[in-house]
C-alpha cells in the first residue's frame, strides 16, 4: 500500500514514525505545502523567539526517519483530491496513491481592523509567522496582543523586555477563560502584561498610533491577533467527507471514505473522556490520533481511546492538564504553596480535569488516574494529592 499525506505538523510526523518503525511495507508521499522542514510549533510562541536561529531543536523528525527510503517529501502545495481515484493533484502535478490522510491541521483566526497596516499585524502559527514577527520586534514598543488565551500569554511572557510595553486585550469579561479562576489567577500573576477585559476594537488611528476601544485609545505599534484557529478542511469538504468544524472520522480515524483517513486537529471524532464527538487542539490529540491510525495502517486496530492533556509555558510558570473540563464547570483547589497550584475541575464530585502549575509530579499522577477510570473529587480531597490518590489505587 501506497500512502499520501496531506500536511508535515505533528499528528504527520508522529504517523510517519510509527510507520517506519513498524516497517511498513509501502510508499509514504509527504505532501509538506512549507519551504522549513518538519518542525514543532509550540515553541514558536515561547522560547524559540529567544532564539530564532535555532532550526534544530524544534525539528519534529529524527534525521533517520526523515531521510528513510520509503519517505518521499513533495513541498507543493495540494489543491485537490480525488478519494475514488486516490489521486492527489498540487500545483504542479498529479499523485496517486492508494490511501489518502488529511494532517491539515488548523491555521490562526486573523481580524480585520479598519486603518492598521498590514505590515503592523501579525499571527502564529508557522515558522515563517514567528521569523516575521521577529524581525519587526526590534522597531516595536507599544505591544498589544488581542485574544487572552494561552497563545496570548505565552507571546507577553516571551516577549518581555525592558523597553516594551505589552497589552492583551480581552473581548470576553476574564482573562484565561478555558481553564479555573484559580488556576488563571495564579499565572496572571506573573504576567508581564497589563490585561484589558471586554473590550471592543474600533479602528487604528495611524495618527496616534493607537487602537481606538470602548476603553479609549491603546497605543500599537505593532499588535498580534491570537483570537484561536480554524481547521483546515477545504479539501476534504471539497469531497463532502469534511465541515467548517472539522473532518468527522470513526474511532479509528476513518473518514466516511474508505480511502481517505485524517488525523490530528483537524479530525472531528468521539472523545472517550468526554463520550462526545468534538474536535481538539493540542499535540496530545496529534500524537494519539496518529498512533491509532498507525495501528490500522499496520494491522494491528486499536480504537482511539487517550485522554486529552495540554501544557502552557509561560516565563517561570508552566501549567499542565489532564482532562478537558467544560468552562462552567465547578473548581476546588486542592494544593496551594508558593510553588505550587492544582485545581480539580468537576460536575459534582466526577473530575473533569485536573490543573497544574508547577506542579509536573501531580499532572503525570493525573494522566495515570484518568486512565484507569473515573476519578472522584471527595477522594482526592481525601487523599491531599493526586499522585497520593494514585498511589494508594495501586496498593
Amino acid at each position: 500500500m501506497n500512502i499520501g499525506i496531506i500536511g508535515a505538523g505533528q499528528a504527520a510526523c508522529t504517523l510517519i514514525a510509527e510507520l517506519v518503525r513498524g516497517q511498513f511495507a509501502g510508499k509514504i508521499l509527504v505532501f509538506n505545502g512549507e519551504s522549513h522542514r518538519p518542525y514543532q510549533r509550540p515553541p514558536l510562541s515561547k522560547t524559540w523567539l529567544h532564539n530564532p536561529t535555532d532550526t534544530e531543536s524544534i525539528r519534529l523528525l529524527p534525521e533517520p526517519i526523515e531521510t528513510h527510503a520509503s519517505i518521499e517529501w513533495i513541498h507543493d502545495k495540494v489543491v485537490s483530491i480525488e478519494p475514488d481515484q486516490g489521486v492527489i493533484t498540487t500545483n504542479n502535478a498529479r499523485r496517486t496513491v492508494d490511501h489518502i490522510v488529511l494532517a491539515t491541521g488548523t491555521r490562526a483566526k486573523t481580524l480585520a481592523i479598519d486603518g492598521l497596516p498590514a505590515d503592523q499585524v501579525h499571527v502564529i502559527r508557522t515558522l515563517s509567522d514567528a521569523i516575521h514577527l521577529h524581525e519587526a520586534l526590534d522597531a516595536a514598543h507599544n505591544i498589544v496582543i488581542i485574544g487572552a488565551g494561552f497563545l496570548a500569554f505565552e507571546l507577553a511572557s516571551s516577549l518581555d523586555h525592558p523597553e516594551r510595553t505589552i497589552r492583551v486585550l480581552a473581548k470576553g469579561v476574564r482573562a484565561l477563560p478555558q481553564i479555573s479562576v484559580k488556576a488563571a489567577d495564579r499565572l496572571l500573576e506573573e504576567t508581564p502584561a497589563s490585561i484589558r477585559v471586554g473590550v471592543t476594537i474600533e479602528r487604528y488611528d495611524q495618527d496616534s498610533a493607537s487602537l481606538i476601544t470602548n476603553h479609549g485609545p491603546v497605543p500599537a505599534d505593532l499588535v498580534i491577533v491570537a483570537i484561536g484557529a480554524r481547521p483546515n478542511t477545504e479539501l476534504a469538504s471539497a469531497c463532502g467527507l469534511g465541515t467548517s468544524e472539522g473532518i468527522p472520522t470513526d474511532a479509528l480515524m476513518q473518514t466516511t471514505h474508505p480511502r481517505v483517513s485524517a488525523i490530528g486537529e483537524v479530525s472531528l471524532h468521539t472523545q472517550p473522556h468526554l463520550n462526545k464527538v468534538m474536535r481538539i487542539e493540542s499535540i496530545s490529540e496529534a500524537n494519539d490520533s496518529a498512533s491509532t491510525l498507525a495501528k490500522r495502517l499496520l494491522g494491528a486496530p486499536e480504537p482511539f481511546k487517550a485522554t486529552p492533556w495540554f501544557w502552557s509555558d509561560q516565563g517561570q510558570l508552566k501549567l499542565q492538564i489532564a482532562g478537558l473540563a467544560a468552562r462552567n464547570d465547578d473548581e476546588t483547589c486542592l494544593i496551594n504553596t508558593q510553588t505550587e497550584r492544582v485545581v480539580i475541575r468537576h460536575n459534582s464530585d466526577h473530575v473533569t480535569a485536573i490543573e497544574a502549575v508547577n506542579a509536573a509530579k501531580e499532572f503525570m499522577a493525573a494522566r495515570r488516574l484518568f486512565e484507569q477510570g473515573p476519578i472522584s473529587r471527595q477522594a482526592l480531597l481525601q487523599a491531599g494529592s493526586v499522585f497520593s490518590l494514585l498511589q494508594s489505587s495501586r496498593s
